[in-house]
């Protein structure tokens, strides 16, 4: 008797500590092999991606956390065509979109979550159908590039019943061969934050972002997105707001249009526009050149168009997010500035800093994959960098076919280079030409030239008649 009345309150005390006890720790599973074979358990020592998130999604905890390697090859998408699963609270974590790529097999939409809550980051998503098929959860994709999608029975970037966030991210280059936006289509709101929406295409829609519920996009820019359907913008919400964003160059079949709404079209201000489409809040600039830089990573890990010196976007905002879409602070000047990218000027030269001169390799190589690779260095003697500019390469040994052929003289590349720093900038043909390159073996002679400057402003070019291609 006297020892199972002393066994009661120890029973009492364990019921208690479980009716305490909060949710199972999260759990953080890595990814180990780039492949996706016929899954099985996610060891750790051998993990694809799929074999993580069917673990992570097996688990009671929530917020796990898969973790995808930075990797110069991609994690594909192969086992029987089927997307990769997220079931559960997971977060999907790359190392940076520009070095954790998750590529699709142009089959099948990449990733399908059916969770309370998805969280993607750090990732590039593309080669598939649609980058990602959101059922009625909340999906938030942050610092991820969406890019290189095609579908011709939805919408190639982000279809979702559930609400959307988009942060510091580019989503560009897909196309939608359907009535649905170029690369988001929801039927709950969508939230774009310092991101890029850029050269996504539509055949019989809104030529970026449609939503059968509110779109909101702040301090964004979307760029050269195209409808090939009449009356067609390139955002569309029910309702659409919009703040402290840049819109140029988006088109449908009749000419520009930025901005639609089948509800009201609200404007917080600071938006510049080369249309009047997108509303009339105090400070926006329509109907003006936004003066846009090139579409490149400019220190981040997602492309982002920069501003030119003299944008109208410059100290054109207010209270905007701390970051831009790189990371960078906010603001460099005062106030901030429109769109996803800050402007900072150039710092002032070094005194006596007039002298800026570049190295030129002596030869140009020609890859298997019709990549021309023309080593550049900046000299660690530049008191100014980085040294930029652009490579031209012109009465090249080729045949060119396609539309644009008339008015393509040179293949060309911009650069960006550190001091003390060689790159082999990569010269490649453009989306709209097809160009075919020698097959062979061999070397021809072919024209170069490399214009460039430092940040003081100082400028050089080259030009070689013969410069040496070579194909080993």
């Amino acid at each position: 008797m006297s020892s199972r009345s002393k066994a009661v309150p120890l029973v009492i005390a364990l019921f208690a500590l479980l009716l305490c006890a909060g949710p199972a720790a999260a759990e953080t599973y890595t990814v180990t092999r780039t492949d996706d074979p016929v899954p099985g358990a996610c060891e750790p020592a051998d993990c694809s991606l799929r074999e993580a998130l069917m673990a992570a999604n097996g688990t009671t905890a929530v917020d796990d956390i898969v973790v995808v390697p930075a990797s110069a090859s991609p994690y594909l998408l192969q086992y029987e065509m089927l997307y990769l699963p997220i079931s559960d609270e997971v977060e999907v974590r790359g190392a940076g979109a520009d070095k954790t790529v998750v590529k699709g097999n142009g089959e099948e939409s990449i990733f399908g979550t059916f969770s309370n809550r998805s969280v993607l980051s750090g990732l590039t998503i593309a080669g598939g159908q649609a980058a990602i098929q959101n059922s009625s959860g909340e999906l938030i994709v942050r610092g991820v590039s969406i890019e290189g999608n095609r579908w011709n029975g939805g919408t190639a970037g982000i279809i979702s019943n559930g609400p959307v966030t988009v942060e510091s991210s580019f989503l560009g280059f897909n196309r939608t061969e359907n009535v649905s936006g170029g690369v988001i289509f929801a039927n709950a709101p969508v939230t774009v934050v310092n991101s890029t929406i850029a050269h996504n295409t539509s055949e019989k829609g809104l030529g970026a972002i449609s939503g059968n519920s509110s779109v909101t996009l702040v301090n964004s820019a979307v760029v050269s997105n195209r409808s090939e359907a009449a009356s067609m913008a390139a955002v569309g919400g029910t309702p659409l707001t919009v703040r402290n964003s840049v819109f140029a160059d988006n088109r449908d079949a009749g000419g520009l249009l930025n901005c639609i709404s089948t509800g009201p079209l609200t404007s917080f201000g600071g938006n510049v526009s080369d249309d009047g489409s997108c509303g009339a809040g105090g400070g926006d600039k329509p109907n003006v050149n936004p003066l846009l830089g090139p579409l490149e990573l400019h220190g981040g890990t997602t492309r982002v168009f920069s501003l030119l010196a003299g944008s109208p976007a410059i100290d054109a905002a207010q209270q905007c997010p701390a970051v831009d879409q790189r990371g960078v602070p906010r603001p460099q000047g005062s106030p901030c500035d429109s769109g996803p990218y800050e402007f900072a000027a150039p710092p002032s030269p070094p005194p006596g800093d007039s002298e800026f001169a570049m190295k030129v390799g002596k030869k140009l190589r020609l890859t298997k994959k019709r990549v021309i690779r023309v080593p550049l260095t900046c000299p660690a003697s530049e008191v100014s960098p980085p040294c930029r500019g652009r490579v031209r390469i012109g009465n090249l040994p080729l045949r060119f076919d396609g539309p644009h052929t008339l008015q393509m003289r040179f293949l060309s590349a911009r650069f960006s280079i550190p001091a003390g720093k060689t790159k082999a900038v990569a010269v490649k043909s453009p989306r709209s030409t097809r160009i075919h390159l020698p097959t062979e073996r061999g070397t021809w002679k072919v024209l170069l030239r490399v214009a460039a400057e430092d940040a003081a402003g100082n400028k050089w070019e080259v030009r070689k008649k013969r410069a040496r291609l070579i194909r080993r």
